[in-house]
């Protein structure tokens, strides 16, 4: 008996179920672009339901069920994400509401996209707009900036958004047609939770059959390496505010216990008004009007990012240069670390109490090798500061990205 890539829990306390199509396939700037035009396309219509009313129409009957298409990124992997909550049927006294009925509609819009010019053509409009509000803010237009300089070598890995908007504009229907053709030899994985997961599972393996399903989903590795090339890049924009982006590259590949460690630096840098750089310089400097720092793994970065006063961006750098060399040389303030892991283990709870949460790790497991075996909680239970400090030496100054 074949082994297919669907798992669907049993939904053991919420109302509503969950069902996820994900499809995964290799990041490149056209096939971001593509995944980006074929996610809005069908977001709007299908060929069953050929208008949006129409497609609206269908999923209001099935008691407001949300549905979303979206590309997300995995590093070197794109996976085309199809969401669908629902109500469960057992909570609604419908003979005509079923889990037939409900996969049986989305299978519909899934598997059979409408490629008509309209349909297309609508769809770049909906992205060109997207991407003009985008990028007419300066966090967005810093950030696209920030990834175009940190993949310059790598432009395939360079596009943070929707992929390139050119390509976007030009796209036809012969190009969308081969693009749709494609995915259907890429590897999928359905995944959720529902109350009859059992007949779930069943009605699931009859609607979506195919060679995706048979395929190896699981990748051994899809994290970017970085290149060692010190970046030093200002640009002019005019705005009140200056968008500072300092990004550290791993120089070596990150455990799961590391990547823990990389959340705890995040939240003892930038989590909240007692953290490290916000109370540098935001309350003792008074030139910050947003701090953060964000860790991607996945990209083999640890990005800090302020928008300050124009003329303290000099000091601002060195504030950040000069934590980051502190912690490497295990100088960590313990209450605010101890703050940071609190805060850090309360966000883990919030969100292991989410449908959303769950099926993320659900597909993080089906994903990446030895993640199933992986106790976050119990990792960030047992974490310490000289992890962090640890963290922070397998760091590496990489780029200094400013707009102005």
């Amino acid at each position: 008996m074949l082994t297919t890539n669907i798992a669907i829990r049993k939904n053991k306390k919420f109302t509503t179920g969950t069902i996820g199509y994900f499809v995964r396939f290799p990041l490149t700037s056209h096939n971001l672009a593509f995944a980006s035009l074929l996610a809005r396309m069908q977001m709007n219509l299908s060929l069953s339901y050929p208008s949006i009313a129409s497609q609206q129409r269908a999923l209001s009957q099935l008691y407001d069920l949300q549905f979303e298409v979206m590309p997300q990124l995995f590093g070197k992997e794109i996976i085309l994400t199809y969401y669908a909550n629902f109500v469960e049927p057992i909570e609604i006294l419908d003979p005509d509401y079923t889990y037939e009925k409900i996969i049986g509609t989305l299978g519909r819009i899934i598997r059979f996209p409408n490629n008509q010019p309209a349909a297309l053509n609508l769809a770049q409009r909906q992205l060109k707009d997207d991407y003009r509000e985008l990028m007419g803010q300066p966090f967005n237009y810093a950030l696209d900036r920030f990834f175009k300089f940190w993949y310059q070598d790598q432009p395939d890995y360079a596009e943070n958004f929707m992929g390139p908007i050119a390509e976007i504009k030009s796209a036809d229907h012969k190009q969308m047609e081969d693009f749709i053709s494609s995915l259907r030899q890429q590897p999928v994985a359905i995944l959720g939770m529902g109350r009859d997961n059992t007949l779930l599972t069943k009605l699931a393996q009859k609607e979506f059959r195919g060679a995706g399903v048979i395929g190896q989903f699981q990748v051994d590795d899809m994290t970017i390496p970085a290149k060692r090339s010190l970046i030093d890049q200002v640009d002019q924009q005019g705005n009140i505010q200056a968008q500072v982006m300092l990004g550290f590259e791993f120089k070596d590949r990150t455990t799961y216990q590391d990547q823990i460690a990389g959340t705890l630096l995040e939240q003892y840098l930038a989590g909240d008004e007692s953290s490290k750089l916000f109370s540098q310089i935001r309350a003792e400097l008074g030139a910050a009007y947003d701090v953060s720092a964000s860790s991607f793994a996945n990209n083999s970065l640890f990005l800090i990012n302020t928008g300050i006063d124009p003329q303290k961006v000099g000091l601002v750098k060195q504030i950040i240069l000069n934590e980051m060399g502190k912690i490497a040389n295990g100088d960590v303030d313990e209450v605010i670390f101890k703050k940071a892991k609190k805060a850090v283990q309360r966000n883990h709870w919030i969100g292991s109490d989410s449908q959303n949460w769950q099926l993320g790790q659900a597909l993080r497991a089906e994903l990446l090798p030895e993640y199933v075996n992986f106790d976050r909680e119990d990792a960030i239970k047992k974490s310490t500061p000289h992890q962090m400090v640890n963290f922070v030496r397998n760091l590496f100054f990489n780029e200094s990205y400013i707009l102005k």
